[in-house]
């Protein structure tokens, strides 16, 4: 076991320990490296000043990614190399993207281009095809304030035709030495890390840790023994609330290292997702296999953050607007609790006890994921509704799950979001609809029954008028989307 963490940050190694090591990575690059390119601004990954890429070992390869470096704490980092706007250079030349951003003037304050330039960086290391479509969604989680997008997108269009000779298209991290890295890396791949220090403030000591497990039994173990431990996989909420509401966890337990987490398997229609699997790795297979997810991933998080957040981290946040949690209802998912002794599964719809309360004890860790993909005769159509269509917090989600057989509606599974302290399945409302004709008067009635089953409240982001009444409509919507040219087709 180790006593401090290894990173390397442009090609240069750190080995860091102490205090040191509870320091978010833009502090880290900021205050110790004194690499001030890499910006911060909103400190919640929402606005992408401070991207960089992390540089991950993945089957024998280092696998680059642009991350939002305000809300990834070093402890999630061991073992990574990071490569930052300064790092871009090559002797002593700026990078393609750097000069296509000058020469198409798309730096206004210049504030947010670093980070801009970084996401770019991170197209180019997948050797993603630059169209308009492509370039606006890989800058979703960029926030110009001067809006200079137009002058942005023509930057990274224009990196699609090289100049003959040109290095444009040459990711940036082939400029550093792999094989040392991956060596080194390697070296340390089977070594977990403790490490703790003493804080003293006010008059006052408290003694803080954290631990990166190799594997799944070190980290039950350890969450067995220690008391109130903060369990962080991707860290892109608990680091928010650090970052923001000055939350300061005593015990850290970083699951980043856990390799036997990381995995999504299919056999027979049933899926299996590890906890480790980031939203990234999970959309893409969602592309082909489960079309519906795949829209609600690309829209509820940037980039950034899918690279970083797991489906795991936002079932155990048991947030009642968690994106995840009304397709994992109607879809019947089941969650594997693995303690020190034994692992069970549970169903979801039996996972949530209240508000931030759920079935885990005290040593558990949700190690997977499990569902059947929906019956050919299935339709699942998954909602959110929030103020901006992308990268937003959810005012109301849905998910909605029909069997039909003859002509009617054999089963029916409902779930909404953001109307009570939980994720609510709405009994009452199936039960109705069971063995009813699709017909617009069935969907409407149900619309009204489903507006009596949730319990909303008032808050920052919506009414509790506007919540009920969007129960009712979401369901008209569903007909209207689902079945509108059966409808017609049928009145012919």
């Amino acid at each position: 076991m180790r006593d401090y963490l290894l990173l390397y940050v442009n090609g240069q190694r750190h080995q860091i320990s102490g205090e040191r090591c509870f320091q978010s990575l833009s502090d880290y690059l900021r205050i110790e490296l004194g690499l001030v390119g890499t910006k911060v601004v909103c400190a919640e990954g929402d606005c992408g000043s401070c991207t960089v890429l992390i540089g991950r070992v993945r089957n024998g390869e280092l696998k680059y990614e642009g991350i939002d470096s305000c809300i990834q704490y070093l402890y999630q980092l061991d073992c990574t190399h990071v490569i930052t706007i300064e790092g871009l250079k090559h002797e002593n030349r700026v990078h393609p993207v750097q000069q296509a951003m000058v020469d198409a003037m798309g730096s206004q304050c210049g504030y947010c281009t670093p980070g801009f330039v970084m996401s770019l960086a991170a197209m180019l290391e997948t050797k993603e095809a630059l169209t308009r479509l492509s370039v606006q969604d890989g800058l979703t989680g960029n926030l110009c304030r001067c809006t200079g997008y137009e002058q942005i997108i023509e930057a990274a269009l224009s990196l699609s035709k090289p100049v003959a000779g040109s290095a444009a298209n040459q990711p940036a991290s082939k400029r550093y030495n792999k094989k040392a890295l991956i060596a080194d890396f390697n070296a340390h791949a089977s070594q977990s890390v403790f490490c703790e220090y003493l804080e003293k403030w006010n008059g006052a000591s408290n003694k803080v840790r954290f631990f990166v497990p190799r594997t799944l039994q070190e980290a039950v173990e350890f969450k067995q023994k220690q008391r109130n431990v903060t369990v962080v996989a991707g860290g892109t909420d608990i680091s928010v609330q650090m970052n923001k509401e000055h939350i300061e966890p005593k015990c850290v337990m970083s699951l980043t290292n856990l390799d036997e987490l990381d995995f999504i398997e299919l056999k027979k229609q049933k899926v299996k997702v590890g906890a480790g699997v980031t939203w990234t790795k999970l959309g893409e297979f969602c592309q082909q296999h489960l079309p519906q997810l795949s829209e609600i991933i690309s829209l509820f998080a940037s980039r950034q953050i899918r690279n970083a957040g797991t489906l795991a981290g936002n079932i155990a946040n048991a947030s009642p607007i968690a994106d995840s949690l009304p397709f994992l209802h109607v879809i019947e998912a089941e969650i594997e609790l693995s303690g020190t002794k034994s692992s069970r599964w549970v169903n979801i719809n039996r996972f949530y006890h209240g508000y931030k309360n759920t079935e885990m004890t005290p040593d558990e860790l949700i190690t997977s994921i499990r569902w059947n993909l929906p019956e050919p005769e299935g339709v699942l159509k998954l909602y959110k509704v929030s103020k901006r269509k992308d990268l937003d917090i959810s005012t109301f989600t849905a998910g909605i799950l029909l069997k039909l057989k003859n002509g009617k509606i054999n089963k029916a599974r409902l779930a909404y979001g953001g109307v009570g302290p939980v994720v609510l399945r709405l009994p009452k409302t199936e039960r109705y609809m069971q063995g009813k004709p699709v017909t617009a008067t069935i969907f409407q009635q149900a619309g009204s029954m489903a507006s009596e089953e949730i319990s909303p409240i008032s808050d920052v982001r919506a009414s509790t008028d506007y919540r009920s009444q969007l129960a009712e409509n979401i369901m008209m919507k569903f007909f209207h989307e689902c079945f509108d040219n059966q409808t017609k087709k049928e009145a012919a």
